[in-house]
């Protein structure tokens, strides 16, 4: 986050002050009784007689066209040394506020230093007569001039208190996640932004699809594994469009950190994931699949891949490295066993990894109810990797309608990288695409 706008902070407080305005009547009697315990607001009757008339002088001189500010500052001086109790150090203390954000708000944005308002804020935060309303903004505010200080654990704890006292802002549960983040604590940021996202649903709220954005961008810098499918899952679930699907599964699959993790095996997994959510962007995504897909020993689903991506002009008519790769895929077709045979043999196998092979195959050809069959097969006689089996029969089961049945056994993976792109399937599942 940028630091906050002085403009925006300035306009804050003038909203704020209002324009202190005192009704200051002329001093009491001498014998008046001694402020009693402060109750919330600001009671005039409470002034103390000796700092009477330098609060109206300061007054005069804020209300002048222009306002008068170095009579003011002069004043302010003079009442430092008369106030006498909690209402005068909170009135002096809105006069302050009022000055240094006049003659800040004076200036070209860029010369503006909002430092010049943490004393009269923190003077009015800690003043037991200040109202609550009063003080949860002034805590907000006060919480921004620190993060644009960048002392982000002193934002973070301003923003903290302004929240607890029901300070209402938009932006106070990203930029108080923020402020955690930029102090060094993702987790407990991210962890902010999940109880945000929680109060506003339990409002009947939607949360905006930048606390999601941010968290999972921030927990995937910061390698918190959980965290990020967590909101990765949940932003899809909320903001599926193809775009966000795509830049989910590229992330994940191949430029985040866990990608360095992945075979082409894993990755063909995402690819099928990013051809059924219309993400797939480009040329070279199409071929890169492709390729992975021959490398693989799919070379029917390469083939298709391939044609899919002329047929869309996502890959232009003629170009020689897609036109290759469709070659060596019908090549490879033609050298190997006919699936029918495969099956046979898989069948006859006393291991299940032959099954599972003729399942990939069928997968790849888009028969999902007979790759389903063939893992199931593959299943009863056993085979060196059941979490890659059971990832590729849920995917099998969802493409094909079963959703119940593919969510049971896309939840029996449990080993990475295949339970991470087992979750993002099941998030497939009860979120498809939407439209941007």
């Amino acid at each position: 986050m940028q630091g906050v706008s002085r403009i925006a902070i300035a306009g804050a407080l003038m909203l704020g002050l209002g324009g202190t305005v005192i009704a200051l009547p002329a001093n009491a009697k001498k014998e008046k009784a001694a402020e009693a315990a402060p109750a919330e607001g600001f009671n005039p009757k409470n002034l103390s007689n000796e700092a009477r008339p330098a609060l109206s002088a300061i007054q005069t001189a804020l209300a002048a066209t222009p306002p008068d500010y170095a009579t003011a500052k002069t004043k302010l001086t003079e009442a430092d040394g008369l106030a006498k109790n909690a209402t005068d150090s909170y009135i002096i203390a809105k006069f302050r506020l009022q000055v240094a954000s006049g003659e800040m708000n004076a200036l070209p944005e860029a010369q503006r230093n909002d430092v010049v308002l943490a004393q009269p804020l923190e003077t009015l935060i800690a003043n037991p007569i200040t109202p609550k309303a009063e003080k949860a903004q002034y805590t907000y505010i006060r919480g921004n001039i620190a993060y644009n200080q960048k002392d982000y654990a002193k934002a973070a704890q301003f923003m903290a208190s302004a929240r607890d006292l029901g300070y209402q802002n938009a932006d106070l549960p990203l930029n108080l996640a923020r402020a955690k983040v930029e102090a060094g604590d993702v987790a407990g940021g991210v962890a902010e932004l999940d109880t945000a996202v929680k109060a506003e649903q339990a409002a009947g709220r939607k949360a905006p699809e930048a606390w999601y954005k941010y968290a999972v961008s921030h927990a995937i810098k910061a390698n918190l594994p959980e965290q990020t499918n967590t909101w990765t899952q949940a932003w899809l679930s909320n903001y599926g469009t193809k775009e966000n699907w795509r830049t989910a599964i590229y992330t994940f699959g191949f430029s985040g950190p866990g990608a360095a993790k992945l075979t082409d095996r894993n990755r063909i997994d995402l690819y099928r994931l990013m051809r059924v959510t219309n993400s797939l962007a480009g040329a070279k995504e199409y071929i890169d699949y492709a390729d992975a897909a021959n490398k693989t020993g799919l070379p029917t689903e390469a083939k298709a891949v391939i044609k899919e991506g002329f047929d869309t002009k996502v890959i232009p008519a003629g170009n020689a490295t897609a036109t290759d790769m469709a070659k060596q895929a019908s090549e490879s077709i033609a050298s190997d066993k006919p699936l029918a045979a495969q099956e046979k043999a898989a069948a006859a196998a006393p291991k299940g990894d032959l099954a599972s092979q003729a399942g990939d195959a069928y997968l790849g050809e888009r028969n999902y109810a007979k790759a389903a069959e063939l893992y199931k097969l593959a299943a009863t006689k056993g085979v060196a990797d059941n979490d890659r089996l059971n990832l590729h029969l849920g995917i099998a089961q969802a493409l094909g309608g079963d959703k119940e049945g593919a969510r049971a056994t896309l939840a029996k993976v449990t080993t990475s990288p295949n339970a991470d792109i087992a979750k993002l399937w099941i998030t497939w599942i009860a979120s498809p695409p939407v439209a941007a």
